[in-house]
């Protein structure tokens, strides 16, 4: 395994203590629509491979879906493909709401 698991509560104090952990929504353009982490970077994990030049390999990046199965599909992917400071939110979005942690709803601002 080439990457971490983060509970929410470690991922929300890592986000905070480096603002450069960029953050990759790996669902449905409708459930990012719903609900998102600000400032996340949306491809699905359907399409993370024909979009890796996309994004930037040498970026920590936190990874994240709904429940932390695609997640961990889409980290795998990464790091097949050279990506090397990744962490995967364990159980999803669905946990990190659980956990009472802010979410942005409704549609993207700006």
């Amino acid at each position: 395994m080439s990457y971490r698991d983060l509970d929410p509560a470690t991922a929300q104090r890592e986000l905070h203590a480096d603002p450069t952990l960029r953050i990759l929504d790996v669902r449905t353009e409708g459930e990012h629509a719903s609900h998102r982490l600000p400032q996340s970077t949306l491809i699905p994990v359907q399409e993370l491979e024909a979009r890796l030049g996309e994004l930037d390999r040498d970026a920590n990046w936190l990874v994240h879906c709904e429940h932390g199965r695609r997640s961990v599909w889409a980290c795998e992917i990464l790091a097949q493909a050279g990506f090397a400071r990744l962490a995967n939110l364990s159980g999803g979005l669905a946990w990190w709401a659980g956990c009472g942690l802010p979410l942005e709803t409704g549609p993207r601002r700006g």
